[in-house]
C-alpha cells in the first residue's frame, strides 16, 4: 500500500471534503439560479395586465403595441436562456462556467427592470 491509498476502513480524507462541499454549494446555486429563470419566465409577462386601463392616445410605453410585445417577451426569452446559460455553468469547472453562472443572474434581473421601466413609465 502507497501513501496515497487510505485503508478500507478508515473516514474520507479531510481533502476530499471540500469537494463535497463545493458539489452542494454548485447544486444549490444552480437550482436557485433555475428557479429564478423560471418564475422570470413565467411571471414576468404577466406585466403585460399594466396596460388594461389604457385608453386611445395614452403616450406611457406600456400602451404601445411594441411595449407590450417587449414585456410579453423579454421575460420569457431571458428565463429560457438563463437556464441554458445556467446548465452549462453547472457542467463546466471552468472560467466560462462561472461567467455563464453570472450572465445568468444577471439576464433575468435585466429583463425584470427593463419590464418594469416600460410599465410604470
Amino acid at each position: 500500500m502507497n501513501n496515497d491509498q487510505a485503508p478500507a476502513g478508515a473516514p474520507p480524507r479531510a481533502a476530499d471534503r471540500p469537494v463535497v462541499a463545493s458539489a452542494l454549494g454548485r447544486f444549490v446555486a444552480g437550482l436557485l439560479l433555475l428557479t429564478f429563470a423560471a418564475v422570470t419566465a413565467l411571471v414576468g409577462p404577466m406585466l403585460v395586465m399594466a396596460s388594461d386601463n389604457c385608453f386611445d392616445g395614452d403616450a406611457r410605453p406600456i400602451c404601445s403595441l411594441g411595449g407590450q410585445q417587449t414585456v410579453g417577451t423579454l421575460p420569457v426569452a431571458a428565463g429560457f436562456v438563463a437556464g441554458l446559460l445556467t446548465l452549462v455553468g453547472l457542467s463546466s469547472r471552468r472560467t466560462a462556467g462561472l461567467v455563464c453562472l453570472l450572465a445568468a443572474v444577471c439576464l433575468p434581473a435585466l429583463a425584470w427592470v427593463v419590464s418594469l421601466a416600460i410599465v410604470g413609465a
